[in-house]
């Protein structure tokens, strides 16, 4: 993938409130990409599963951003992300 596509597909971790509204966006960060994947950390497991239910779904609207991500990979972060995640990083 050359640097355009790359850029391309860092505009959905810049744009992943946007996409998946505020209340998804508080227990899961979008943090990283690679020519085919977004991985996106998660502050618990019900939330990991509640995503991985809706991937379809989050996935179609990635594509309006006309990126090459085909999959989606939702990662338990450490307790440190958790806090980050709900505003109450120190």
């Amino acid at each position: 993938m050359d640097i355009n596509g790359k850029l391309k597909n860092w505009q959905v971790v810049e744009k992943w409130e946007k996409i998946v509204g505020s209340n998804i966006a508080r227990h899961a960060k979008a943090v990283s990409v690679d020519s085919e994947n977004l991985f996106v950390m998660v502050d618990n497991p019900a939330w990991q599963s509640q995503l991985f239910l809706m991937k379809a779904d989050i996935l179609k609207k990635i594509k309006k951003y006309d990126v090459k991500i085909k999959d989606i990979k939702f990662r338990m972060s450490n307790g440190h992300m958790g806090r980050r995640l709900h505003g109450k990083d120190k």
